[in-house]
């Protein structure tokens, strides 16, 4: 999925480009629609777990269909996710994953 070239401002939610892109992937959206969905997402309470459920649920895609290099950017993705928006719940629990994969005290 090739990555825009948008900038990091306000009405983005100051999310990063390559979460717009999971957000648009995941959603079935447009980048400009997952912009806009992603600002108004970020604005609600339950927005950063959401954005972790959903690149969480990429990553696991891209593990069923064995795509080394796509593993490789939504893990790391993931993890900077997790440090971003770090809260210990989940909106809702997946089947393969029982704990959360990433400590949350900052530590890589």
């Amino acid at each position: 999925m090739p990555i825009l070239d948008l900038p990091r401002a306000p009405e983005t939610g100051f999310l990063a480009q390559d979460e717009i892109a999971v957000i648009a992937a995941h959603e079935h959206l447009t980048m400009q629609e997952a912009t806009k969905r992603g600002a108004d997402m970020m604005r609600e309470p339950w927005g950063h777990a959401a954005l972790r459920q959903m690149v969480w649920d990429m990553l696991c895609i891209a593990r069923r269909r064995a795509e080394e290099s796509e593993i490789a950017r939504l893990d790391d993705l993931y993890r900077n996710v997790c440090l971003r928006y770090a809260c210990p719940h989940d909106r809702r629990s997946a089947p393969t994953r029982k704990i959360h994969p990433f400590p949350y005290n900052g530590a890589p």
